[in-house]
């Protein structure tokens, strides 16, 4: 869960994963190519990366054990979904946040899921190249949803390949502040966007549920 910076309030994982996968669901236009896979398997893979952590978790992001994030982070790497396509974005969102500790456990669990991703992607005949794209993507939607989840100003960026034909990056930034999700260039098929993610109140959670609305606007 993502507790909030600036008020008492918890945001679960599966709220995050939600605007996660909205994001892919809404990503490509004339400038930026969707990945050549089914759409599906994008917003499937993309919208459910953290898999490990249930529905209504209650593991604070930066206030886990390394037991604890080692252990859900091998639970979502082990799990399988029937759409291998995204399966393997999953997996690969996995691996690159086990990659992000240099501790032994950390470079060994590295290790480890990079070669069960080789062999997945032979098995399966699929292009490493293309996987390693569409990760870029997952990492900027996951950090877009991640500084939206945490409820103070926050901004980043990432390097994308816009087009599936071409190996230029173009760096795409975001900032997200009081509900607005500014992007640019603008990534997506649509001009704007609105939803929301629903919130609980930090007191008696997750045994008492006492939810808030969190309303979000993507826009140029």
């Amino acid at each position: 869960m993502f507790k909030s910076k600036s008020r008492p309030i918890a945001t679960p994982q599966a709220e995050h994963l939600k605007l996660v996968g909205i994001l892919a669901m809404l990503w490509g236009n004339d400038e930026f190519d969707l990945p050549p896979i089914e759409r599906s398997s994008l917003v499937m893979g993309m919208g459910f990366h953290d898999r490990g952590y249930g529905v209504l978790d209650n593991f604070p992001i930066g206030g886990m054990s390394e037991e604890e994030w080692n252990g859900i982070a091998r639970r979502g790497f082990s799990m399988q979904y029937s759409d291998v396509v995204a399966d393997t974005i999953a997996k690969y969102h996995v691996r690159r946040l086990a990659s992000h500790d240099d501790s032994a456990e950390r470079k060994a669990m590295t290790a480890e899921f990079s070669r069960a991703i080789d062999e997945q992607l032979k098995r399966h005949d699929l292009s490493k190249e293309l996987f390693d794209r569409i990760d870029r993507i997952t990492n900027l939607c996951d950090k877009i949803s991640f500084d939206f989840c945490m409820d103070v100003p926050d901004s980043g960026e990432v390097a994308i390949f816009p087009r599936n034909d071409s190996d230029q990056e173009v760096t795409v930034r975001y900032r997200v502040e009081n509900g607005v999700i500014r992007v640019t260039p603008w990534t997506f098929s649509v001009d704007s966007y609105k939803g929301y993610l629903t919130a609980y109140h930090l007191d008696g959670y997750p045994e008492r549920l006492d939810p808030i609305i969190l309303p979000f606007r993507l826009e140029k």
